[in-house]
């Protein structure tokens, strides 16, 4: 029974950090890309890593959204991932008792 609830639990928060982590990155780079001084492509590498070209693009976002967030961590999208493999490893890995 706790194993269930660890699994779900983990899962959930794994998925709502994903998601913020995915809204963070675009309130950020999201006017950057708009506005032409880089690509989608360009700016999705600054999901997982933190580049030249991505300290850049957080230079360069301005504070034309309601939250005046001007920089991003990759390093919620990899506590995600961390998160979404504990969950899957304990499904992997449980016994099957009935």
């Amino acid at each position: 029974m706790f194993e269930k609830r660890f699994v779900v639990l983990t899962l959930s928060l794994s998925i709502t950090l994903l998601l913020l982590s995915l809204g963070w990155w675009w309130l950020v780079f999201g006017n950057v890309v708009e506005n032409g001084y880089i690509t989608t492509a360009q700016a999705a590498t600054c999901l997982a890593a933190e580049t030249d070209l991505c300290r850049l693009a957080q230079a360069l976002c301005s504070n034309e959204h309601f939250f005046e967030i001007r920089w991003y961590a990759p390093e919620t999208l990899w506590a995600s991932a961390a998160l979404l493999l504990v969950a899957l490893a304990q499904t992997s890995f449980r016994p099957n008792t009935p």
